[in-house]
């Protein structure tokens, strides 16, 4: 027991050095924390105390008024040996008294309310000092000890109407006095002045001075309140116009980014593009946070003001308990919602962060920056789906064990009979997590490439763990299970080639007509305009083919990624003038014709003329 308190007052010293602490960020979080503390702790004191002091402040024990201050620290001092029970003054915490527990499930129900019946004689032995009124000036709290049993006797002596009364309040009892760290006399001295304090401060707020007064502060509490609601609406009203203006803005980015599906558009463009929608997209979830922060506190503010309202009068006071007990798991579970909310929002933002730090930071070339890029962006959406899994598994724990539900091994190993089931029957969605990870770890395409996968072919848009989504050049957005992904042919990666197969007629000089392709390609791949796409030097591969067109002769020309049909259409255009100067025909299709005629009667056919032997068009 002794550890028990001293650990307990260390704790409190700690908190007393974060309070002193100059960060106004964490200082506004833990204002939010106390707050949900007082409203959901299992023990709640009186608040709206104005003209007298807390009687509780009176105690000499720091244990006792820290337990006051943090009802729910009381919780740490129940052991399985004591029941604690609390007995109040018009909802007004004044202190505790505790029976022994027994280990027996119906030993411990009678038990239960044998220490309810306790309580409920002494507060009702109280409410009757209170009720019937009594001189202020005649109170006394006397203590004697019982000869019997040896344990002090509290009794309250007062006048009413001139009648004297000396009513007997309780016995204390050592494991009383025992749970509050001290020995039966001297905690019996303490409840002594509680009770004094407390029965002077009931009489004095029965006053209709007092009742008065009251009424303007509750006035002004409410008064604060609403106007603290207004601030709070507007302000929600700025951030619903600007979270309205940036879905306008993500919309036009993602439009924006559809266009860009297009194989011509450039990996610097596509790498833009998918930063300022990165950029969009946290704006977005940092308006969502003040949306739901200004909400939470919206919230906070109207229960707590009524909370504080109800604590002003003694009529009303006895509902801050009721109010507590009512609202205790539901808020446990909003502050779980809202933690692991803010937690799942703030981590996307510190993902973020880090992957453009990390991007700023490589200093490479200007090609592998941008698949660097890329591949930074498929692993922060990877790595924030991750998150959303791994901090949803942690909210569902918590939930649980504000719930009651103690997270035993037999609920552990049922946990993973039923994850067994469940795997076994979403094999499929196994091998996509499995598939996508090897494809991000492989790098065989990532968010901005464009690919070929099947007959399917398109910019991948967005890609995670279970499924590749592409954009056609129709904008059809087409969604692929990874498991399905056998073989992918990524056009966007590192360097593309041009390669052309060029036609020529029969009767063209072939050694002129590869002297031209030569010409026109080294003379492009020298140009500006196109020197920075063309990675390397053309290749005229020579004479590849020989069919009923002409002779194909195979050029290659290395470029940029996504930028092969870009050259491919200037290298078309300027070909077809230079062929068109040096008087090169163009390959034609080409057919033969044999007409045939029968002479005589007998079975032999011979060619009716040698000029319609052949016969060229268009085939």
């Amino acid at each position: 027991m002794r550890n028990l308190l001293d650990s307990m007052r260390q704790t409190q010293q700690r908190i007393y050095r974060i309070c002193q602490g100059r960060s106004t960020w964490f200082a506004i979080l833990l204002s939010l924390l106390a707050s949900a503390l007082v409203i959901s702790g299992p023990q709640t004191i009186a608040w709206g105390q104005i003209s007298s002091p807390n009687p509780t402040e009176i105690l000499s024990s720091p244990l006792r008024q820290l337990e006051n201050r943090l009802p729910v620290l009381g919780d740490l001092l129940d052991t399985a040996e004591i029941t604690r029970g609390v007995v109040r003054l018009d909802g007004r915490r004044l202190f505790t008294i505790a029976v022994p527990a027994l280990q027996d499930q119906a030993d411990s129900q009678e038990d239960s309310a044998s220490l309810q019946s306790r309580v409920e004689i002494i507060e009702r032995r109280l409410q009757q000092i209170v009720d019937r009124g009594f001189d202020p000036e005649s109170l006394e709290i006397t203590t004697e000890t019982d000869s019997s049993s040896g344990q002090p006797v509290i009794y309250v002596s007062y006048r009413r109407d001139g009648e004297s009364n000396y009513d007997q309040l309780l016995t204390v009892t050592a494991l009383d006095a025992q749970i509050n760290g001290t020995n039966p006399s001297a905690w019996a001295e303490e409840i002594s002045a509680i009770v004094e304090d407390a029965l002077l401060s009931a009489q004095q707020e029965r006053q209709p001075q007092f009742f008065q007064q009251q009424v303007w502060w509750a006035g002004g509490i409410l008064l604060t309140t609403v106007i603290g609601s207004l601030l709070l609406s507007l302000w929600q009203r700025y951030l619903r116009a600007k979270r309205k203006k940036l879905s306008v803005q993500s919309h036009s980015e993602q439009t924006d980014l559809s266009v860009a599906a297009n194989p011509e558009t450039s990996p610097e463009i596509t790498t833009v593009l998918l930063q300022r929608q990165a950029l969009v997209q946290q704006k977005r979830r940092f308006n969502d946070i003040q949306w739901r922060l200004s909400q939470l506190a919206q919230l906070l503010l109207w229960g707590i003001g009524l909370f504080v309202v109800f604590g002003l009068f003694p009529y009303t006071r006895w509902l801050q308990p009721v109010m507590v007990q009512w609202v205790q798991i539901p808020i446990r579970l909003l502050m779980v919602v809202l933690m692991i909310y803010l937690a799942i929002r703030f981590s996307e933002v510190i993902i973020d962060r880090l992957f453009w730090a990390l991007q700023s930071s490589t200093s490479l070339a200007t090609n592998t920056s941008q698949r660097l890029m890329l591949r930074f962006t498929t692993f922060s959406r990877v790595t924030k789906s991750i998150a959303v899994l791994v901090w949803g598994s942690v909210g569902i724990i918590v939930a649980l064990s504000t719930l009651g539900i103690s997270i035993s091994p037999a609920l552990l190993t049922l946990a993973g009979v039923v994850g067994v089931g469940i795997s076994l029957a979403s094999q499929n969605l196994i091998k996509d997590v499995i598939n996508g990870f090897l494809i991000l770890l492989e790098d065989q395409y990532g968010v901005g490439d464009v690919v070929k996968i099947g007959e399917m072919s398109g910019f991948v848009e967005n890609m995670n763990l279970r499924i590749t989504q592409l954009r056609s050049n129709e904008g059809q957005l087409i969604t692929i299970p990874n498991s399905a992904i056998s073989v992918v042919q990524n056009l966007s990666k590192e360097w593309s080639r041009v390669d052309l197969g060029v036609s020529v007629a029969y009767e063209a000089d072939l050694d002129q007509a590869l002297a031209v392709t030569e010409q026109v390609a080294q003379a492009m791949s020298r140009d500006p305009e196109w020197q920075e796409l063309i990675l390397e030097p053309p290749q005229v591969l020579g004479v590849d083919n020989l069919d009923y067109a002409g002779a194909t002769i195979r050029l290659w020309i290395k470029t940029q990624p996504l930028k092969q049909w870009e050259v491919a259409r200037e290298y078309r255009r300027r070909l077809k003038i230079a062929f068109d100067q040096a008087g090169i025909p163009i390959g034609i299709p080409q057919q033969s014709l044999w007409l045939s005629n029968v002479v005589g009667d007998g079975d032999s056919q011979l060619p009716r003329s040698p000029q319609a032997m052949t016969g060229k068009g268009k085939g």
